[in-house]
């Protein structure tokens, strides 16, 4: 699915308009519409907010255009809920959710949970 697709599906399943999507990403709806026409894409401070609005990551927002890993214990971070996320609910997609979580690593790096 590409980002234009994703974007429009995530926002119709949140029942929000293009205009209510704009006004809680700090955007204009005619944003939105090209962004929904894959007439241009959100800028990366845009897609962190989509991130957060939606609950997806980043990755997922873009079409998964590349496979994640932890970058310790290299757990692959195929699904959403296993990416680490920031205090201010951001993800972080470079961990999992063992080894770091609310802007902390976790002791032992979260390698436990791979046993």
């Amino acid at each position: 699915m590409v980002t234009s697709d994703i974007l429009k599906t995530l926002r119709e399943k949140h029942n929000l308009t293009q205009e209510e999507l704009a006004e809680r990403v700090l955007v204009t709806r005619q944003a939105v519409s090209r962004w929904e026409t894959g007439e241009t894409q959100p800028n990366t401070e845009t897609l962190k907010l989509l991130s957060r609005e939606y609950s997806v990551s980043i990755n997922t927002l873009l079409g998964s255009p590349r496979q994640l890993f932890c970058q310790c214990c290299g757990m692959p971070l195929s699904e959403d809920e296993n990416i680490s996320r920031e205090p201010d609910g951001f993800f972080n997609e470079d961990y999992c959710k063992w080894c770091y979580s609310d802007g902390k690593y976790a002791s032992g790096f979260g390698l436990l949970h791979l046993n």
